[in-house]
């Protein structure tokens, strides 16, 4: 969105006034466990939404519903790509009623057709607790576990090939302190550290390609723990914060903008009314989409300076958002709140 980076006055006098077009919006579905987003993938022909029970696409300048997946037998969808390399996504799907399940299954469709482009099962003993801990994108599985080390238990995060199941590297949590492991993102490798003691509390841990390199990013003073959305542009990754003080969340977002170079923390934005935001990077910007999925903010990763803002109609509360061009798709995680998929196009 390089077009809206020039020329700061030119948002001075319309601020919150422009609004976003809104191309198309799907009937609200509230209460119904299988209509809960999973994820989103958008192209400038067609938008799918994954769900607990499915996938399904619609067209992308109309809204008209396109294809529709289901899942083989007793399976239910675990979780999905955060891309589609090449037009092509990635489901996980497996029997949630299963505690004993040997494989879960891994099936690729084709954004523009819903063509099953191939699929494979995957042996789901690497992948430990599904999906908390599992996170798919950039052609890798990214999990975490434990391995057996010095008479103890420590963490340890493994990447997947997601053709073949594959390891790629395997990256050991050493320190002693650290009781838990949680993915956030696959690509980039992205982990929550939860660490034992009375000063113990979270660290944000990220891994370079190689699983060789990794970078530990401290949180700020008043808050008690990262968000679960991540995003990256050039050397900087934005994390939500969630206050320590409960009082806080009340008054609106934080995110917590850090340099992977070095781990220091560079700037913070404080958003209004609400806390479950979208963060999400797009051609070089940070786009925010908040208040309950009616404002979008486009920062400056250098500085988190505003650049734009745009208003969407419609609300989501807990938003689910992918863009793609001038294109921004927004659904709705929350699973007792609207699940309406909206379409806007940005200029």
């Amino acid at each position: 969105m390089y077009e809206d980076k020039a020329s700061d006055s030119a948002w001075k006098h319309s601020w919150w006034r422009r609004s976003a077009r809104r191309l198309w919006r799907t009937p609200d579905a509230t209460g119904d466990l299988g209509g809960k987003p999973l994820g989103l993938w958008l192209t400038d022909d067609a938008v799918v939404i994954a769900r607990i029970d499915g996938v399904q696409a619609f067209r992308t300048a109309t809204g008209q519903p396109l294809w529709t997946w289901r899942p083989p037998g007793d399976h239910v969808v675990g979780l999905v790509s955060a891309d589609a390399v090449d037009g092509v996504g990635v489901v996980m799907h497996y029997d949630d009623g299963r505690r004993d399940a040997k494989r879960v299954g891994l099936t690729w469709l084709a954004i523009g057709t819903g063509e099953v482009v191939r699929r494979r099962k995957q042996d789901a003993a690497p992948l430990g607790h599904l999906p908390a801990k599992v996170a798919l994108g950039g052609g890798l599985v990214a999990t975490t576990g434990e391995s057996w080390k010095d008479w103890e238990t420590r963490p340890v995060m493994r990447a997947l090939d997601v053709d073949t199941g594959e390891i790629r590297w395997k990256y050991d949590v050493t320190d002693a302190r650290v009781e838990s492991v949680s993915v956030l993102s696959a690509d980039p490798f992205v982990a929550v550290l939860k660490t034992r003691g009375a000063r113990g509390g979270h660290r944000l841990l990220f891994l370079d390609d190689g699983g060789t390199e990794g970078v530990t990013l401290a949180l700020p003073d008043g808050y008690e723990r990262f968000g679960e959305r991540v995003a990256v542009t050039g050397d900087v990754l934005v994390v939500g914060l969630v206050p320590r003080d409960r009082a806080e969340l009340d008054r609106g977002n934080r995110l917590g903008a850090y340099s992977l170079s070095s781990g220091e923390l560079l700037w913070e934005w404080h958003g209004k009314e609400t806390y479950q935001d979208a963060v999400f990077a797009h051609r070089g910007r940070l786009l925010v989409v908040h208040e309950y999925g009616g404002r979008l903010s486009v920062l400056d990763p250098a500085d988190g300076r505003v650049v734009a803002h745009r208003r969407l109609r419609g609300t989501a509360f807990d938003p689910l958002v992918a863009a793609s061009g001038d294109l921004i798709a927004v659904g709705c995680e929350a699973g007792d709140y609207s699940h309406g998929l909206r379409m806007f196009r940005w200029r």
